[in-house]
């Protein structure tokens, strides 16, 4: 019989990707204490794939910038995506209730008038889908809710039909098809809205503020208690201490929490750090001086 409601998350190509799966998946059950079931879709079977209680396999998309549209493979009626560099920190079950009524897809976002220089495209670099637009949208793809309808398979339909056209677009950010720009369009020419409503969550991608955490596990941002039930970094940030560190305590016992341990973590992932630091930093600097060349060759240089 297939259940009602569930959480899902997609991992293709590279084991890390797995991992990062698995350890979401850890986050949720343990310090989550998340009470519904949890699919991977995905493209092979290994070590990973066995913790999850469903496991889809694809072939589409393997390894692909928008390999997250595989989510519409979910087993369940209702399911919340989880993108993989997500870690929770408190229980999320409520998310049901957030969403609760919500279009047959939706996201955290805000609407935004045809005029705003916001967003993930402009109105007037619609292209072809221009007449279908009556707003834009400003959303974050760490999170999609979705029921299975007829409706909701449209729009993911109308996601990849959008990648064929994505040259032919103003898409900002990305130079090439990433699913949060495609999403963002399917969604607004099907006319679904976005969850405005706020919810306690760190995004580090678009952080402005410093996040760290303590040997506990407490998480700051600017130096101050953080009210976030989760975080949701980029793949990148995987690879850096505060990641790394919060996802230790996952794998531990609450006895592994010691100052000896954070700190021998600490030192672990301080080069990372200061690279990653370095190459931020930096690249904001450079880019407003309109040299971006330049970031591309730091980024070689550091990564």
């Amino acid at each position: 019989m297939e259940e009602v409601r569930g959480f899902v998350t997609v991992a293709t190509g590279s084991d890390h990707y797995y991992k990062m799966a698995a350890d979401l998946l850890l986050s949720y059950r343990g310090r989550g204490k998340g009470e519904y079931p949890f699919a991977l879709i995905c493209d092979r079977e290994n070590e990973y794939t066995a913790l999850f209680d469903h496991v889809i396999l694809v072939r589409e998309f393997r390894g692909s910038t928008v390999d997250k549209l595989l989510m519409r493979h979910a087993p369940y009626q209702e399911s919340l995506f989880l993108d993989a560099d997500i870690l929770i920190l408190e229980n999320i079950d409520d998310l049901w209730d957030v969403f609760r009524d919500a279009d047959d897809v939706s996201v955290f976002g805000q609407v935004l008038p045809l005029d705003s220089q916001e967003g993930w495209f402009t109105y007037e670099g619609s292209g072809k889908y221009k007449p279908l637009v009556r707003y834009l949208l400003s959303m974050n793809g760490g999170i999609y809710y979705f029921r299975k309808t007829a409706r909701a398979e449209k729009i993911f339909d109308d996601a990849l039909g959008v990648m064929e056209d994505y040259a032919s677009i103003d898409f900002k950010y990305f130079d090439t098809p990433q699913d949060e720009p495609l999403m963002a369009m399917s969604l607004v020419i099907n006319g679904c809205m976005p969850c405005e409503k706020e919810y306690p969550m760190t995004i580090l991608p678009a952080c402005s503020h410093k996040v760290t955490a303590d040997f506990s596990g407490k998480v700051y941002e600017d130096k101050r208690p953080s009210d976030a039930k989760f975080i949701h970094f980029s793949t990148p940030r995987t690879k850096l201490f505060l990641y790394n560190y919060l996802n230790e305590i996952n794998h531990h016992p609450d006895g592994w929490r010691t100052r000896g341990n954070f700190l021998k973590t600490r030192a672990r992932f301080a080069a990372a750090d200061a690279k990653f630091s370095l190459y931020h930093n930096a690249g904001a600097v450079l880019r407003r001086c309109g040299m971006a060349a330049v970031v591309r060759g730091l980024k070689r240089i550091l990564h």
